[in-house]
C-alpha cells in the first residue's frame, strides 16, 4: 500500500478530468460565488491545460449548470468594468452532458515528407 500513492494519485486526477466533462463536478472545486476568469482559473487547473473563460461560460450555461447571480464582483485595482458573477444550479452532482469531452488543444500538426 505505501507505493501506490502516486497511482492513486494519478487515478484520481484523470477521473476528476473526465467528470468535469460530463457533470456538474466543478461546484466542489469552485467558490459559490464566482466570476468566469475565476472559474476560468478553477478548470484549467483541474484540466492542466489552458481553457477560454468564454467558451466555459458558454458551454456551462448552456448545459444550465451555472447560472447569473445579477451582482458584479468589486472593480479590481487596475479598474475596469466589474465582472458579472456566476453560480452553479446544482450543488449535488449531476450528469449534464453524457457524450461530452473536455480535451487540451491540439497541438500544431507539422507536415513530414
Amino acid at each position: 500500500m505505501a507505493f501506490d500513492h502516486a497511482s492513486i494519485t494519478a487515478s484520481g486526477v484523470s477521473r476528476l478530468r473526465a467528470k468535469l466533462s460530463y457533470t456538474n463536478l466543478g461546484f466542489a472545486l469552485a467558490p459559490a460565488v464566482f466570476t468566469a476568469s475565476e472559474l476560468q482559473s478553477v478548470y484549467q487547473a483541474a484540466l492542466g491545460h489552458d481553457v477560454s473563460a468564454t467558451n466555459l461560460k458558454r458551454i456551462l450555461l448552456r448545459r444550465h449548470q451555472i447560472i447569473e447571480t445579477g451582482t458584479v464582483s468589486a472593480p479590481g485595482r487596475s479598474g475596469g468594468r466589474p465582472a458579472a458573477e456566476y453560480r452553479f444550479r446544482a450543488r449535488e452532482i449531476e450528469v449534464t452532458d453524457q457524450f461530452a469531452v473536455l480535451r487540451p488543444p491540439e497541438a500544431p500538426r507539422t507536415l513530414t515528407g
